[in-house]
């Protein structure tokens, strides 16, 4: 026999029920985007406008607020903005490359290759993951006080360059890759490099793409450890600098919504960028047993 056809009042109950998940999956996209949406009108309004309106500004909009923390900062002898936007495009960009290339040897050891107390050191990788890095902050910061890194690019960075959760996540993907492919490559005469750059990396893609993001925008947004190691004006990133603003000027609201854009704004255009590897990734860190 076959299909039977759907009557017509199914098929339109159907779709309805469609548009209505639809709908609701829009208002609460933006319930959630409102926030950030308010901020960013409100980093263009006039002072006096922020507070005293809605959403949309009563008055014509300007530039003015981000005029002002883009001069400010060496008008008040701290860290030009430009310094503070490198400082934290650098450490958060080295720290994120040093994550993936230790990430990604570690898992490969851990995932592919026989050797005593593999299980161990596994297990105790996992086991760290349980910890809140701010449990670690006083011994870390004894030991970077003690190979004299305080106010250094090195003293931002070392700590950092390795992650539990990155060795992990590298660890389920290539337990899934099969042994075969790596053993043809090796009867070819490539060395561990080769297959480990040329294969394992390319392959892992969504992984690293996955990786790369959460661990650069935890370096970005990073306050507490910036705050404590660092006290030259040099080498403060933008949330230290941003925090000396609001301390300072903490009546501007305008020039809060504007640092508040400036911190988010290349969070977003990375993800814009690498959307479609990010929801790969998420959907294979999430299907890999």
């Amino acid at each position: 026999m076959g299909k039977e056809k759907m009557k017509p009042g199914y098929k339109q109950m159907n779709k309805i029920m469609q548009y209505l998940v639809f709908c609701i999956l829009l208002l609460l996209a933006l319930f959630w985007l409102y926030p950030y949406i308010w901020v960013t009108i409100a980093s263009f309004k006039n002072e006096t406008d922020i507070t005293g309106s809605g959403l949309l500004p009563s008055k014509p909009m300007t530039l003015g607020h981000y005029k002002f923390i883009l001069t400010t900062a060496s008008e008040i002898g701290r860290t030009p903005f430009g310094r503070a936007f490198f400082n934290s495009f650098f450490i958060s960009s080295v720290v994120t490359v040093f994550v993936i290339l230790i990430g990604g040897l570690a898992g490969y050891s851990l995932a592919k290759h026989e050797f005593p107390g593999r299980e161990v050191l596994t297990n105790f990788i996992i086991f760290q993951m349980l910890f809140p890095t701010i449990l670690f902050l006083v011994p870390v910061f004894l030991v970077i006080r003690g190979l004299h890194m305080i106010d250094t690019y090195q003293g931002m960075i070392l700590p950092f360059v390795s992650s539990a959760w990155a060795v992990f996540l590298f660890y389920q993907f290539f337990k899934g890759i099969p042994n075969d492919l790596i053993e043809s490559v090796r009867i070819d005469g490539g060395s561990e490099l080769l297959i480990i750059f040329r294969i394992m990396f390319p392959l892992s893609k969504p992984i690293i793409t996955i990786i790369g993001m959460f661990i650069f925008m935890q370096r970005w947004d990073e306050y507490l450890w910036y705050i404590i190691l660092n006290k030259n004006n040099a080498f403060m990133p933008m949330t230290t600098v941003l925090a000396g603003y609001m301390k300072t000027y903490g009546e501007n609201l305008g020039a809060q919504m504007a640092g508040v854009i400036f911190l988010t704004f290349p969070i977003i255009v990375l993800f814009i960028i690498f959307r479609n590897s990010f929801t790969r990734g998420i959907t294979m860190t999430g299907l890999k047993g």
